[in-house]
């Protein structure tokens, strides 16, 4: 339900600045040249907890989680963008795992800030022109774009504005987008980590100014998947103790995502 929430209220995006962009593709010349493909069954690995990060509470994503349909863009140049918000990427990754995330605690209860992560490992240089279009497409669009969810609901963003990215991962991207009806913004944060993406989404349902998407949960997902990645000998077979994440369902697994 939260993906589809953010698809339909607009996400505010943290999009990586040009300035930046020199540094991370010096930093993907030095990767080794060996593509390293995670199965749906390692790539479980890689689950945040269900409270691993202080403050904020994950749990698995429900089934159709991200809308039903494939997104369509008004302009060519910004479909990367709208398959991002959607349940359905091109290229197809290998497998997916999606996770919601929600600020929350024991004191204060429920904060208001909404989020998804979806980690995907993809075959080839999947992942590198994935990032490589959505960071195109963030310039080409800056003026904003108009797009049909997969429903066939219009929206329409008036902005597109790259922002700094973290310094993770081989390269990465970060970008806010803001919905022209509510005025909510909707943030979106991806990091290549060699053929493996962690894509970050975020929205605020009652202050659009403190969006965010917390750097610690970016930080301890990025050094999950590198930790798998750096792995001598990488588990072959699912966890153990199963899903780390409590509630909710496991994502659809048609193109490859987790399913439980």
């Amino acid at each position: 339900m939260l993906t589809a929430l953010l698809l339909l209220t607009g996400c505010a995006g943290v999009g990586g600045g040009r300035s930046g962009e020199g540094k991370d593709e010096a930093r993907s010349a030095e990767e080794p040249s060996v593509v390293q493909v995670f199965s749906a069954d390692q790539l479980r690995h890689v689950a945040l907890d269900a409270r691993e990060v202080p403050g904020f509470v994950l749990e698995r994503a429900s089934e159709g989680s991200a809308g039903h349909g494939v997104p369509s863009a008004g302009r060519p140049a910004c479909r990367p963008l709208v398959l991002a918000l959607g349940p359905r990427q091109e290229p197809a990754p290998v497998a997916s795992l999606v996770r919601t995330f929600s600020k929350s605690s024991r004191e204060h209860g429920f904060q208001g800030l909404l989020g998804t992560v979806r980690v995907s490992t993809y075959a080839d240089d999947g992942a590198r022109v994935t990032l490589r279009e959505l960071r195109r497409a963030v310039s080409d669009c800056a003026g904003g774009f108009a797009m049909r969810t997969g429903e066939g609901q219009p929206q329409r963003f008036e902005a597109v504005k790259e922002l700094p990215a973290p310094r993770l991962g081989a390269e990465a991207l970060a970008y806010r987008m803001v919905n022209a009806a509510e005025g909510a913004p909707t943030l979106v944060t991806v990091v290549r980590s060699g053929s493996t993406l962690s894509m970050f989404f975020a929205t605020h349902l009652s202050d659009p100014r403190a969006v965010e998407i917390p750097p610690a949960l970016v930080a301890a997902q990025v050094a999950k998947v590198e930790r798998l990645l750096r792995a001598e000998r990488p588990p072959t077979a699912p966890p153990a103790d199963g899903d780390p994440a409590e509630g909710g369902e496991g994502a659809e697994e048609g193109d490859g995502e987790v399913q439980e």
